[in-house]
């Protein structure tokens, strides 16, 4: 069963209120800290913002809108993950289980007349006769030990083993990547998880002194740059 997403256990009123009053200061700095604390703020919920700003006329109603807007995007978004989480959690189980199947083929045919046996069933004590006849009269030849008496013995019926085993199935970092880079909501997650990292000064492999801290400084710089550059060439 998927889990009530809950605003307060994940600071959402919090959150919000920093990413309004950071508009309104119009600080550039906060404002990039606000925006990453909120990580289903894409394009598209942009775009919906954007039509409340220039249908709604009322200040406290388009607040309101606003909010409610920002609190479905989180909402879904959960319940998304949990469903996908779910569904991969399912698909491993399948994946580690194989199925085992030994069938034994029951008699069809009379064991001493050769007559096609009716309603031959799987389960229960399989028949071997097709009349009580039959079965009385291979009974007195084993009993006299007459050539070609018969004796029918049924050793096995259908049986099915489930066995489990790890099924290791080894793909390109690429694809990890790729699936990333492939999502903006993804994208953002990452970005705001390493910042939160490297704020957590229980984490010591972020300390300033590790070789860690150096590679993600001068990247997450790098990064800074690219985008700076690009916001001053402009668009195409």
């Amino acid at each position: 069963m998927t889990k009530r997403y809950d605003p307060t256990a994940t600071d959402f009123n919090g959150r919000y209120a920093r990413w309004v009053a950071a508009l309104d200061s119009g600080t550039e700095a906060e404002l990039l800290e606000a925006t990453v604390a909120l990580p289903t703020l894409n394009k598209r919920v942009l775009k919906k913002l954007a039509a409340v700003d220039r249908d709604e006329p009322d200040p406290t109603a388009r607040a309101q809108q606003k909010r409610v807007i920002l609190l479905l995007s989180e909402i879904n978004a959960n319940t998304k993950q949990r469903r996908r989480e779910r569904e991969q959690a399912e698909q491993r189980r399948r994946d580690r289980t194989v199925r085992v199947e030994r069938r034994v083929e029951l008699p069809a045919t009379c064991a001493r007349c050769g007559t096609k046996l009716k309603e031959v069933k799987s389960t229960g004590r399989p028949r071997l006769y097709c009349s009580h006849a039959c079965r009385k009269a291979a009974y007195e030849d084993r009993r006299a030990h007459r050539d070609g008496a018969v004796k029918v013995q049924i050793v096995e019926k259908l049986v099915t083993e489930v066995k489990e085993r790890r099924i290791e199935v080894p793909h390109p970092r690429s694809d990890c990547i790729n699936a990333v880079l492939d999502d903006d909501d993804l994208m953002i997650s990452v970005i705001w998880t390493l910042t939160a990292l490297v704020r957590d000064r229980t984490r010591k492999t972020y300390d300033p002194d590790q070789p860690r801290f150096g590679k993600l400084s001068h990247h997450v710089q790098a990064l800074h740059a690219a985008f700076t550059e690009r916001a001053a060439a402009g668009p195409l």
